[in-house]
């Protein structure tokens, strides 16, 4: 059962069928939709994990959990899959209704970007290289956006640049991979603009 749904994914289309399928009835743990959606799954993962955020009303109680594991999923796409994740964080269930309001709000989305989304500059997806560094830049956003910070948008400023960039590597589209650097500097600057308040008081 398990190699026919890894054959049947091939894109965010396909991702979201398959939760949808496995969320009908019952909670799902982090750690099950990791065994999922292997290998290019986790681009989809980290869609799914920061596009509650992607809005001004966010779903409380989720930015340490689901910031964590984009933090930890990170890791592993930049030295592999021997990283572990922690059995807490694996064992997190997201409820059937949070779940399945997170996958309409993504198919949604898809809905209107789609015209958008298509494989171009490749080499920001593929390299090795920008791999490495895709997964170092989305590990530090994971770890911001996990910050317990009381600040209106923290979250929010975090998120959308990891979005892009596993948009765009789930897609193979440069483009959006670019764009989630361009909101990674803009994230970066906001961070350290909170930093140096706190510091000045």
């Amino acid at each position: 059962m398990r190699m026919e749904k890894r054959k049947k994914f091939r894109t965010l289309k396909d991702g979201i069928l398959l939760l949808q399928e496995e969320a009908k009835s019952r909670p799902i743990s982090i750690g099950k939709i990791l065994r999922i959606l292997p290998g290019k799954g986790h681009p989809l993962i980290l869609i799914l994990l920061s596009l509650p955020f992607c809005q001004p009303l966010q779903i409380p109680g989720l930015s340490i959990p689901f910031g964590l594991t984009i933090a930890f999923v990170a890791l592993r796409m930049v030295i592999g899959k021997s990283v572990l994740l922690p059995k807490k964080l694996l064992a997190k269930k997201i409820p059937t209704h949070t779940l399945n309001m997170i996958l309409e709000k993504a198919d949604r989305t898809l809905r209107k970007i789609q015209h958008l989304i298509h494989p171009r500059l490749s080499w920001a997806c593929r390299f090795s290289v920008m791999q490495t560094i895709n997964g170092m830049v989305i590990l530090i956003l994971g770890l911001l956006l996990a910050l317990p910070l009381p600040i209106p948008f923290s979250n929010l400023i975090a998120a959308w640049p990891i979005f892009l960039m596993a948009l765009g590597i789930l897609e193979d589209d440069g483009v959006f991979v670019l764009l989630g650097y361009l909101g990674f500097l803009f994230t970066l600057a906001f961070f350290i603009g909170i930093a140096l308040g706190i510091s000045a008081r």
